[in-house]
């Protein structure tokens, strides 16, 4: 029996020593990615630049400004350069939430959006057809722009102040102070 359970030891020592160490990591909110890099800011007030070169796009996907992301690492031989070897998305940004149908069934007066990926954007409930849609995060606010309900050949911007946003929620209240409740469709 001991000599069992002596085999058995050396044989898990012996496994785990070929593991190899999990990579380091790093936490941040994505300020910047370009094809070749990510650029992070850390919750120490850190801006970490990652190469993403050569890099395996299932382990590494792709990621928007604001994205918080978990990036494990490796050094490279330079001793200075950092490329991300798993890329694990810890919290959506706007970008990746507002893409969608959306209806607010709050009031009588029923309205739809559908903001696409692409920018673009359109509507029912509204006085004038939408065009696009954008976001300002820095003062947490959707922006919808369509005709000019007085002139077709204007636009006009739409400012709407984000109360809330989730997968499946969105709160927004227009500079006129109208607040839309809408569903994710």
């Amino acid at each position: 029996m001991k000599k069992a359970f002596a085999v058995l030891t050396v044989a898990a020592a012996l496994l785990a020593g070929c593991r190899e160490p999990a990579a380091p990591f790093i936490d941040g909110q994505v300020t910047d990615a370009t094809i070749h890099s990510i650029t992070l800011s850390t919750p120490e007030g850190e801006t970490v630049t990652l190469s993403t070169l050569g890099t395996d796009p299932m382990l590494v996907p792709g990621v928007l400004p604001g994205d918080g992301v978990r990036v494990h690492y490796e050094v490279l031989p330079d001793g200075e350069t950092l490329r991300a070897v798993q890329l694990d998305l810890t919290a959506p940004s706007a970008y990746r939430l507002i893409p969608g149908i959306w209806r607010d069934c709050s009031t009588d007066e029923e309205v739809g959006l559908v903001l696409a990926e692409d920018g673009s954007a359109r509507a029912t409930g509204w006085s004038a057809p939408l065009q696009d849609w954008s976001l300002d995060l820095d003062e947490d606010r959707l922006i919808l722009t369509g005709e000019d309900p007085s002139d077709a050949k204007k636009t006009l911007p739409r400012i709407f102040r984000i109360e809330k946003l989730g997968v499946d929620s969105l709160i927004v209240v227009s500079e006129g102070g109208r607040r839309f409740s809408f569903s994710r469709q």
